[in-house]
């Protein structure tokens, strides 16, 4: 899964966020007011703030256009133009300025929001961090944003199927592939029998090396005179009486 490589993120619009767009070139009045309800509710989930401030800049958008239409219309008889422009600079300030900040934002938050997504990525899938707790001090967010935003990744498929289970990030698959294959580190000193599948390894035999009978010419630690000597037997030294094993 490549979660590691996020794509920018930008939350896309809703049937009802449309519906609200729509309803902004047919009553404005009545489009502000659902858009505003639209953002309490939902404004709580970090990945909806773009989304909400994109959706109200573009209902404030076309509220400007259609009363800046309106206001043309009105003007058509008296040829009034001075106070068009006046009242075109007005609105512009009440709300088209507003609406264009909103954009504005609404295009960083989404970033700041991708950003999080690749911070939680690079923490459980390469750091290993699975506490919420965890995660949410390190990232600077309350564990109720952390276990929001996490689900909304396994919803969408931005990390490997798992869950959330009492404040516990769980993948089956990273716990599997941590898991050290068995007999990875058997030793190969350890023989096994070939024809016995169920006996066990193999006890390793020490082959002491072959003593040597023949004779050999010891030096005497007491004295330093060399003496014939056998293995198999120890001489006492003729000159200072030390016994000579070889």
């Amino acid at each position: 899964m490549g979660a590691s490589n996020l794509k920018r993120f930008k939350l896309k619009f809703t049937k009802m966020d449309y519906s609200i767009i729509a309803l902004a070139v047919l009553f404005f009045p009545l489009a502000i007011v659902l858009a505003a309800v639209r953002v309490l509710v939902t404004h709580r989930h970090n990945r909806c703030k773009g989304r909400n401030n994109r959706l109200f800049g573009w209902v404030l958008a076309i509220t400007y256009g259609i009363i800046e239409l309106l206001m043309i219309l009105a003007t058509i008889d008296d040829k009034d133009i001075e106070s068009l422009y006046s009242a075109t600079v007005v609105w512009g300030v009440i709300i088209l300025v507003p609406a264009m900040i909103m954009l504005v934002i609404a295009n960083k938050e989404d970033k700041k929001f991708g950003s999080l997504l690749q911070f939680y990525s690079n923490a459980i899938l390469h750091r290993g961090l699975v506490q919420v707790e965890h995660i949410a001090r390190e990232a600077r967010q309350s564990p109720a944003h952390v276990i929001r935003d996490i689900t909304f990744m396994f919803e969408e498929r931005m990390l490997p199927n798992g869950k959330l289970d009492n404040g516990v990030v769980l993948i089956p698959s990273l716990h599997r592939k941590s898991e050290p294959f068995r007999g990875e580190f058997v030793s190969r000193s350890v023989q096994y029998s070939i024809g016995d599948t169920t006996a066990g390894p193999a006890p390793i035999s020490r082959t002491e090396p072959a003593s040597d009978p023949a004779p050999k010419s010891v030096e005497c630690p007491g004295c330093g005179a060399r003496t014939v000597v056998t293995h198999v037997e120890g001489k006492e030294c003729e000159y200072c009486g030390t016994v000579i094993v070889a």
